[in-house]
């Protein structure tokens, strides 16, 4: 199984270490107390990737989201803090690939 693209874009931003606060900056709309994956599901308002969106995924208990930069026809680009320790990183690849089980739309 090939990585998806993975891109360090920022090692400075104050958000850079948690991916919920980095993902609120750039959508204010985003609930608070999504500490772990189950309550990062109950913010899922959406199946379908839309820009400027958040994207939620299955990593762990935990979970994690990520900003959606860019919705292709076979692929997402999500910008993300921690996904890479206290770095933002930008990735693209399928939904199935980054593991997202779908999306928060303000």
């Amino acid at each position: 199984m090939s990585q998806p693209y993975i891109k360090v874009l920022n090692r400075t931003d104050p958000n850079r270490c948690n991916c919920v606060k980095y993902a609120r900056s750039k959508v204010s709309s985003l609930p608070y107390g999504l500490w772990t994956l189950w309550s990062k599901k109950r913010s899922i308002n959406s199946q379908k990737p839309k820009k400027y969106s958040v994207a939620i995924m299955n990593v762990g208990f935990w979970g994690h989201v990520g900003f959606v930069k860019k919705v292709g026809s076979n692929h997402l680009t999500i910008r993300e803090a921690n996904y890479k320790s206290c770095t933002i990183t930008e990735r693209h690849d399928t939904a199935k690939a980054l593991k997202i089980i779908g999306y928060y739309a303000k």
